[in-house]
């Protein structure tokens, strides 16, 4: 399966790793950002075992193991849809 980033998603990334790059340095972000991208990468294979989301009207929610991190993404036929890159403690969708 193709895994698509949406602009939005993207835009939450780069949000998420300025601030780990400004508060705790660029090593921390570098290892975040491995660990979300390598957590999304892993629904290549299946994507459905992650549950679907309550919050997102047809999303599944991925939790980033060990992490504050929610990924909503949609399951194609072909592809895994990133749509958003959220703290868990922000209240989604705003």
């Amino acid at each position: 399966m193709e895994i698509v980033w949406t602009d939005e998603a993207l835009d939450d990334l780069e949000e998420i790793l300025a601030y780990y790059h400004l508060n705790a340095g660029p090593v921390t972000a570098d290892a975040l950002q491995n660990r979300i991208v390598s957590e999304v990468e892993s629904l290549r294979t299946f994507p459905q075992r992650i549950r679907e989301s309550d919050r997102v009207p047809g999303a599944r929610e991925l939790i980033v193991r060990r992490l504050p991190y929610v990924v909503f993404v949609k399951v194609a036929p072909d592809s895994v849809i990133v749509l958003n890159v959220v703290h868990m403690a922000r209240r989604f969708p705003l």
